[in-house]
């Protein structure tokens, strides 16, 4: 997709080049970016559908939204764009994307700038996200995997001609895989080594395996046959039984499955996340660190990889940090994969809250608290949780109008609450 040289904003584009200029500083950006910017030149104040954006950057071959949501974060951070008060670059929930910055052409002509009162939604997206080191939370431990290394090339498309039923299997294994039972973990595992029977080098399949395999250790296998109850890493290890004989050979086997995704793809955030998961429980913390962080390279908004890094680490503000990551990396993913985000995030943000609390910050943990019930409105513990904080600070009314509005609107007590 070639163009001749335009503005946008302070910006100098040149497409030519890959090359965007603002007050000297030259900023060079890969092929497809530059391809998915000018596009939105061409279209500017008009929501251009994902399906139409993906024809045009990639030709007519089939690709996921995890491709167009890494380019589009590429770009936004060239243009130094927040997505969540964007002043280029406007996601409209369930319709698309359209840029809001007027463009200026060589010959003069100015394209109009899209009011904000135009859209009809705007989506939440992140703050930006650092990533350093860190161990694994609650059952999100070993949650999904969601793909580039700068540099490196982006994987094939996964829905080739005649794919087409493999990705449907995926998908399916992967609802199943997310529920965390041993019934429908074991409907994932065989589906994900039906995929790998036809199509060996699937990396997403790989993972797959790898991630069932690890949580059927880890979760629900115990000593002689004993199925067992665990929900955290810590538990798993604690109880000495991933370093048994009989936990040992599975591990090794989740990981091998791991590496093996890694190499299919090493643009995969999920392989890099499940080679994390798998070294976690051989206790190879280190490098459960690194495969974390190269998936959180390849997709900053891997918030499983940031939730299993809080785990990992011993330092306790460290963990609370990432957690914290987290929770704001599933707001940008909630329009994306809302049912997922949903069955977790509050979980996330209880955590923090109580995490806070147990480190004697009361103020961090009410305003988490109040966080997770401005977007979960009388979600119970949240409610339970900040009650007992403002009476224990001598706030009784507030505890107790909180309480009295639950117990109105959803016919559950605050003292019935339970941990989720």
């Amino acid at each position: 997709m070639t163009a001749s040289s335009f503005n946008l904003g302070a910006f100098r584009i040149d497409p030519e080049v890959n090359r965007l200029t603002k007050n000297d500083q030259v900023i060079e950006i890969e092929p497809q970016v530059m391809d998915l910017l000018v596009l939105f030149s061409r279209h500017p104040g008009e929501v251009l559908p994902k399906a139409e954006i993906a024809a045009a950057i990639w030709g007519g071959q089939a690709v996921n939204d995890d491709a167009l949501t890494r380019t589009l974060w590429k770009l936004r951070q060239a243009l130094g764009d927040d997505a969540k008060a964007p002043r280029f670059i406007e996601t409209v929930p369930k319709r698309g994307y359209r840029l809001i910055a007027s463009v200026a052409r060589g010959d003069g002509g100015t394209a109009r700038q899209a009011s904000r009162q135009d859209a009809p939604g705007v989506a939440r997206m992140p703050v930006e996200l650092t990533v350093v080191g860190g161990v694994l939370l609650v059952a999100i431990i070993a949650l999904f995997a969601l793909p580039l290394f700068r540099g490196a090339p982006a994987p094939e498309p996964l829905l080739q001609t005649g794919s087409v039923e493999r990705e449907l299997m995926l998908q399916r294994a992967d609802a199943f895989y997310a529920q965390y039972t041993r019934a429908e973990n074991e409907a994932a595992l065989r589906l994900y080594e039906t995929v790998l029977a036809g199509h060996r080098d699937d990396a997403r399949a790989l993972a797959g395996v790898a991630n069932a395999l690890v949580q059927r250790t880890l979760r629900f296998e115990g000593p002689d046959g004993q199925v067992a109850n665990r929900t955290t890493l810590t538990q798993a290890l604690e109880s000495g039984w991933l370093d048994s004989e009989e936990a040992r050979p599975s591990l090794e086997r989740a990981r091998a499955f791991a590496e093996q995704a890694t190499q299919a793809d090493p643009g995969d955030a999920r392989a890099w996340r499940a080679l994390g998961l798998a070294l976690s429980t051989l206790h190879e913390f280190d490098a459960a660190e690194i495969a974390y962080n190269r998936a959180l390279v390849i997709e900053p908004y891997e918030w499983g990889a940031l939730v299993n890094l809080s785990e990992i680490t011993q330092d306790r503000a460290r963990a609370i940090a990432y957690l914290e990551q987290a929770y704001e990396a599933m707001t940008v993913r909630f329009a994306e994969d809302a049912v997922l985000v949903r069955d977790w995030q509050f979980r996330i943000g209880l955590s923090i809250a109580q995490q806070r609390l147990d480190a004697g910050d009361h103020v961090g943990a009410e305003r988490w608290y109040r966080r997770v019930l401005s977007d979960y409105p009388l979600e119970p513990y949240a409610v339970r949780g900040l009650a007992d904080l403002l009476r224990n600070g001598g706030d009784t009314l507030g505890a107790d109008a909180l309480c009295e509005d639950l117990l109105r609107r959803t016919g559950q007590a605050c003292e019935r609450a339970t941990d989720p």
